[in-house]
């Protein structure tokens, strides 16, 4: 072979390993080392007529510069393409009626919004407590550490009234206990005032903490100058440990349009599986709208 042969030879040699290269690179990108945001919980800070700060939050909606980056499980570590300062704003997340499918984005609460520096491979943490918007509107609290009336009062159905008890029992100061002794049917307790709530697809929410041994059940009744109708919305199943739920009461107010009120209820049957007395207890009740 001649040196120009040669010479040739090798230049296409050189050509293929270079493009071989290239295209390697093309194919496997360098891969960029995330930074990662975590937030362990979200909280919340109410002023004094809102009410308790007990909540429960479970997810953060986390987005950055604007940008939805996704819906995260607390406590959450965020993996994020980008290093130095950041906007990240961070929305609360609930399940409604207690459902894992049935996640929603808190909107009652203000964001976080806020300047954050990320470094590369490692962790920055914001924790954040959130207020409730200016223009929230919560027309029943009750926490039942009044020593007055208690705005829940029992129906003509009921077989008892309702107790405010404390102690061990209570879960915090006071608490509303619903009683049913052996050989007693019913429990039915409601709102002491009606509430006009907004309809046209508002959102409007009730939220409580509570734990019972009996199945009770969370609706609405709602009134106009012909009467009232009773709605249930969500059964709750017995539980030994202390849960706080949002029950969503959009579907029914926005359906029932000639309502002028509404009366959030909790009542039960005995369904036969429990002989002695039926406890429910309820606290730290909120109802909120726009």
């Amino acid at each position: 072979m001649n040196s120009r042969s040669t010479f040739t030879t090798l230049l296409f040699i050189a050509f293929g390993l270079l493009g071989s290269t290239s295209s390697c690179d093309l194919i496997n990108p360098e891969e960029q080392i995330p930074s990662f945001l975590c937030i362990d919980t979200i909280a919340i800070n109410p002023i004094s007529q809102q009410g308790t700060d007990d909540h429960n939050i479970v997810d953060a909606w986390v987005f950055e510069n604007e940008q939805l980056i996704g819906v995260y499980e607390l406590p959450a570590v965020v993996p994020i393409l980008k290093t130095g300062e950041s906007n990240i704003r961070i929305r609360p997340g609930v399940k409604i009626n207690g459902l894992s499918a049935s996640r929603w984005r808190f909107e009652f609460l203000e964001d976080y919004v806020g300047t954050v520096e990320l470094f590369e491979d490692s962790v920055v943490c914001v924790n954040p407590t959130l207020p409730f918007k200016s223009n929230v509107v919560i027309p029943w609290v009750e926490d039942f550490e009044s020593s007055s009336l208690i705005s829940l009062t029992s129906t003509n159905l009921s077989e008892q009234n309702v107790l405010v008890i404390t102690g061990e029992e209570a879960y915090e100061g006071r608490t509303a206990l619903l009683r049913l002794p052996a050989g007693e049917t019913i429990f039915e307790c409601k709102s002491a005032e009606y509430f006009p709530l907004p309809d046209a697809g508002a959102s409007v929410i009730l939220e409580f903490t509570y734990k019972c041994n009996h199945p009770f059940q969370v609706g609405l009744f709602s009134s106009n100058s012909t009467g009232s109708v009773q709605t249930p919305i969500l059964l709750l199943n017995e539980s030994e440990e202390w849960n706080h739920v949002y029950v969503g009461l959009t579907q029914i107010t926005s359906a029932i349009f000639t309502a002028t009120g509404h009366s959030p209820y909790f009542g039960f049957i005995r369904d036969g599986s429990t002989d002695g007395d039926i406890n429910v207890y309820i606290d730290n009740i909120r109802l909120l709208h726009f």
